[in-house]
């Protein structure tokens, strides 16, 4: 247990010593000491307690029990009694205050120390138990559909109006009844996969989604959902149970076009909102802004809003005619996983203020269309919501954006199976841009696009950055090495670390100038340490530039890992490049690196293998070739104009227009 704050609230000096010392032995932090109700007040004024230790029988004016009473309401501290007198009518009057614990006096060392340990952990736990509810709460609040309880012998408990409604059942018939009579599946498969997913989110007390399940209703008719099961524990203990949310997915329906609407084309008047989830790096952020400025200049008069998620939003330029929404940021603490950067909030009610303010965006600025980047559904499903809506209202086009490269096949397929993606697809996407070539990875035959989708999907060639007005990275005798890792969210211990520790291993070798930038979202501490490390080399080590392309076509090699942006400004101005991919949560990065390899762009270096004898190697070995990424543009290997195809394919859309 880590260090709690405690209150000694005693009028015998000597038993308030004693006990001091044996808080402090446990490990705690005494956080105050009082003789007087008035005096315990005052030091929990000063600094909030975890726990009070309180005799019962104080000197002067008011009581220890009155004392611990205001301190339990209003600094919600765990409180032990001390008392000489343990008798029923002294025990009686403490009740109220609903005690953790006493110790009797005289005590004895282990006595105390056993009365703390317990009282904190009973804390503990009902804090756990009072944030599992507020996650509840969070959960039921954003899933509209309907809500059953069951225990971890299924047997429902409790069921919502809409849950009665959605499954043709009356509450009072589905409570005390098993979950699976209750919730009747269209197949007998289905109803082995719920179960099984059931129960796997009950030993593994982890949440899980299921999508596409048909639920047969009591009239025969069936109805095709998403199910959400969140489990229900309480500390460290096995789950007691489990909230079953279940959200209906609508067939695709074509909704007709409101009187006062009229089809024009794409361009002056059309508001095009572009949403950019950006919970993970900036290579959301950056491909956005690379498509926004093609799309403004091709269509005067056109009105871009961003919505975005990233912390570092405010220090990229807009072009006129753009404006951004911020979102609250969050940060990627695992495979499809998102906890709040900076607000003291559950990773439920973070998803809930997100989803909201999505959903009202959209309602306002009434988008004609709208471009999803990448994220078909959104942080964990935060943009849901709004697609129904928008589908709903039926005056708007709904495009999704992908990279070329997401994850392996396999991985896809299994993630968008179980999260319905492909339904999402099939219903709520008018067009699917992929934002890559088909003849180097063909992602629609790749991650088995139903033949629906692979009908309405795109390609479009490789976004990437283009030079205006920037000005030339200035000249220099010796050759440049140019490192950079991205946004600085991974990788700097691989491609940074490696590169300074090939610096200290072969320092009387180097004859080349070092650029190494580390990116905004590198923690502050890890960038000084590598500004300490590389004093004393010709290395500069930078934070931020606003654009890699001058650094990028100034290098004469580039050392990066394998992200989509840093890999499209490599192939569109670097001469070369090492290239150290970043493996953390999928192997996107990795997969990349390899196609690269293998067409004889860039040098791959798998980070297990990244020494500084193997990265000192890859650079005097590239170093003495050629410019094979110099070559490739010149051969027109690689179409690097996505931007430009983008703008190209939205200019021949039509858009529903109503008057505002």
């Amino acid at each position: 247990m880590s260090p709690r704050n405690v209150l000694i609230v005693e009028d015998e000096l000597i038993i308030q010593m004693h006990l001091s010392r044996i808080v402090e032995a446990a490990g705690h932090r005494v956080s105050g000491t009082a003789e007087t109700c008035a005096e315990a007040l005052a030091a929990a004024e000063r600094e909030a307690p975890d726990l009070a230790l309180v005799d019962i029988h104080l000197r002067g004016e008011g009581h220890g029990i009155d004392a611990a009473r205001v301190l339990r309401e209003k600094y919600d501290c765990a409180v032990v009694f001390a008392t000489a007198h343990a008798d029923t009518a002294t025990l009686e009057r403490t009740q109220g205050v609903e005690a953790a614990g006493y110790i009797v006096k005289p005590f004895t060392n282990a006595a105390v120390l056993a009365a703390i340990t317990t009282a904190l952990a009973s804390r503990e736990r009902i804090h756990v138990a009072e944030e599992r509810e507020r996650s509840y709460a969070s959960v039921l609040t954003k899933m509209s559909g309907g809500v059953l309880v069951a225990d971890q012998d299924r047997i429902v408990s409790f069921l919502n109006p809409q849950a009665a409604d959605l499954i043709g059942c009356e509450a009072h018939d589905a409570c005390d009844r098993d979950l699976l009579e209750v919730l009747r599946f269209g197949s007998e498969g289905q109803s082995e996969t719920f179960a099984s997913e059931l129960q796997a989110c009950l030993d593994a007390r982890e949440p899980e989604t299921i999508a596409g399940l048909e639920v047969r209703r009591a009239d025969g008719t069936t109805r095709t959902v998403r199910i959400q099961i969140e489990p229900i524990f309480e500390g460290s203990a096995p789950s007691t149970g489990a909230i079953i949310a279940l959200q209906e997915r609508a067939p695709a329906i074509a909704t007709s076009i409101p009187s006062s609407a009229t089809e024009q084309p794409f361009g002056s008047g059309t508001r095009l909102l572009v949403y950019s989830h950006d919970t993970f790096g900036l290579g959301h952020l950056q491909r956005s802004l690379n498509l926004i400025g093609p799309l403004l200049e091709k269509n005067p008069g056109l009105s871009v809003l961003l919505v975005t998620g990233s912390a570092v939003a405010h220090r990229f330029e807009l072009p006129k005619g753009a404006d951004y929404v911020k979102l609250p940021t969050v940060e990627k603490v695992g495979q499809d996983e998102y906890a709040s950067r900076s607000l003291r909030i559950s990773d439920g009610g973070i998803l809930n203020l997100r989803s909201n303010l999505l959903l009202n965006t959209v309602r306002d600025y009434e988008p004609n269309v709208l471009l999803v980047d990448h994220s078909p559904t959104g942080m964990s499903g935060e943009l849901l919501p709004a697609l129904e809506f928008l589908r709903e209202q039926g005056n708007c086009q709904t495009i999704l954006g992908l990279r070329d490269i997401i994850d392996t096949p396999a991985a896809v397929q299994r993630r968008w199976n179980k999260q319905g993606i492909y339904d999402v697809l099939r219903d709520l996407y008018d067009h699917i841009v992929i934002y890559g070539a088909r003849e180097v990875y063909d992602a629609a035959k790749l991650y088995e696009f139903p033949e629906s989708v692979a009908e309405r999907t795109s390609y479009v060639g490789y976004v990437s950055g283009v030079r205006k007005d920037a000005e030339p990275w200035p000249s220099q005798e010796r050759p440049l090495i140019a490192v950079s890792i991205g946004g600085g969210d991974g990788g700097d211990s691989e491609v940074i670390g490696t590169y300074l520790d090939m610096l200290d291993q072969y320092r009387d070798e180097i004859d080349f100038d070092t650029e190494i930038v580390t990116g905004p979202l590198l923690p502050v501490d890890r960038q000084e340490h590598y500004r300490e490390r590389a004093s004393g080399y010709p290395v500069r080590v930078r934070d931020f530039l606003p654009t890699m392309i001058p650094l990028f076509s100034g290098a004469d090699l580039v050392v990066s890992t394998g992200g989509y942006n840093t890999s499209t400004q490599l192939l569109r101005y670097a001469k070369r490049a090492v290239m150290i991919p970043r493996i953390l949560h999928r192997d996107e990065q990795l997969i990349r690196a390899v196609c690269l390899d293998e067409l004889g762009l860039v040098d791959m270096l798998h980070p297990e293998k990244a020494t500084a004898e193997t990265l000192y190697a890859a650079i005097r070995r590239a170093l003495a070739g050629g410019e094979p990424l110099t070559e490739g543009r010149e051969h027109g290997r690689i179409p690097l104009d996505g931007a430009l195809g983008m703008a190209e394919f939205c200019s021949k859309l039509r858009v529903r227009q109503t008057e505002r």
